[in-house]
C-alpha cells in the first residue's frame, strides 16, 4: 500500500511538493521503504527513520517538524490519491484566501470487499462537517497532534477550529471532489472495521445523488494511477459496476 501512495504522490500534477516519509521501523523497514523512494529520483522524497516509541500523533509533529514546505498536507500511507489531489485542494485555499482547506466528501474503499462508497461529512455539525485527515494547511498555523494511537485527529482539528476562532484564519471546505481520495479499510487499520463501517451507513450518498454523478466517478477512477482493481459500489438497493459504462452496468441485489 506503500508503494501506492508514493506513486500517487509521484504523480501528482502540482509541481512544488516534497514528500517526507516518517517511520519507526527496522532495518529491512528502511530497506524497503528506500527502495520505493528511489523509483522516483525526479520526485522530492525524503526518508526519516526514528526510534520506536512514539504514538501516532506524535510522529505526525515529527513528520511536519522535518518537512520543508510552507503548507503541509496529510499523505497517509494506506489511502489513494487522485493525480490532482493536491492542486484542487490548492486552488481552492487559494481561492478561499484560506490558511486550511479540507474535503467535506471522500471515497471510502473497503477492500477485502472491493466495495467503495462516497461519504459526505457535511452531515456533521458545523464546524466539524469536514474530514480530518483530509488536511492541507499553512504550517505556522498548524497545532501540534497529541501523543495517541489514535483520534489525534480530531483533538488536532478542535485545536485548529479554536486557533481560526481566535486568529481569524478561513477554513476552506472543498465539496464535490471526493473523487481525489480515496480512503481505504484493508483490516489492518487504526480504526477497526466497525468504525469505517458506522461512517459510511451514516454518510454516503444516497442514490438520488450518486446517479448523475456516476460518468464522471467512472473517469476520475480511470486517471489513478497505479490503477484500481475491480470496484463496485452500492446504489439503493442495488450494486453496481465501477468499470463499465453506465448504461451496460450488470446490477445485482446486495444480499
Amino acid at each position: 500500500m506503500l508503494a501506492d501512495a508514493v506513486a500517487d504522490f509521484a504523480g501528482q500534477d502540482f509541481a512544488d511538493r516534497e514528500l517526507t516519509i516518517l517511520h519507526d521501523g527496522d532495518d529491512a523497514a528502511q530497506a524497503g521503504i528506500l527502495a520505493i523512494a528511489t523509483r522516483y529520483p525526479a520526485c522530492a522524497i525524503r526518508v526519516s527513520r526514528v526510534p520506536p516509541g512514539p504514538c501516532l500523533g506524535e510522529l505526525r509533529n515529527v513528520a511536519i517538524a522535518a518537512a520543508r514546505g510552507d503548507w503541509i498536507c496529510q499523505w497517509d500511507d494506506d489511502d489513494r490519491y487522485h493525480p490532482s489531489r493536491l492542486t484542487i485542494q490548492w486552488n481552492a485555499a487559494q481561492a478561499q484566501g484560506a490558511a486550511v482547506c479540507y474535503l467535506v466528501d471522500q471515497l471510502h474503499w473497503f477492500r477485502p470487499d472491493g466495495v467503495l462508497f462516497w461519504d459526505d461529512w457535511d452531515r456533521e455539525a458545523y464546524p466539524m462537517n469536514l474530514i480530518q485527515g483530509s488536511i492541507l494547511a499553512r504550517r505556522d498555523v498548524i497545532p501540534r497532534y497529541p501523543n495517541l494511537a489514535r483520534g489525534e485527529d480530531t483533538l488536532q482539528t478542535h485545536a485548529l477550529l479554536r486557533a481560526a476562532a481566535t486568529a481569524g484564519f478561513r477554513i476552506a471546505r472543498l465539496r464535490g471532489a471526493g473523487w481525489c481520495y480515496i480512503y481505504t479499510f484493508h483490516g489492518g487499520n487504526v480504526w477497526e472495521a466497525e468504525h469505517h463501517q458506522a461512517i459510511s451507513a451514516a454518510k454516503h450518498f444516497s442514490a438520488a445523488r450518486l446517479l448523475p454523478r456516476l460518468p464522471e466517478l467512472r473517469r476520475r477512477l480511470a486517471e489513478y494511477r497505479p490503477g484500481l482493481p475491480v470496484l463496485r459500489m452500492r446504489v439503493g438497493d442495488e450494486t453496481v459496476s465501477l468499470n463499465e459504462q453506465l448504461g451496460e452496468i450488470p446490477a445485482t441485489k446486495i444480499p
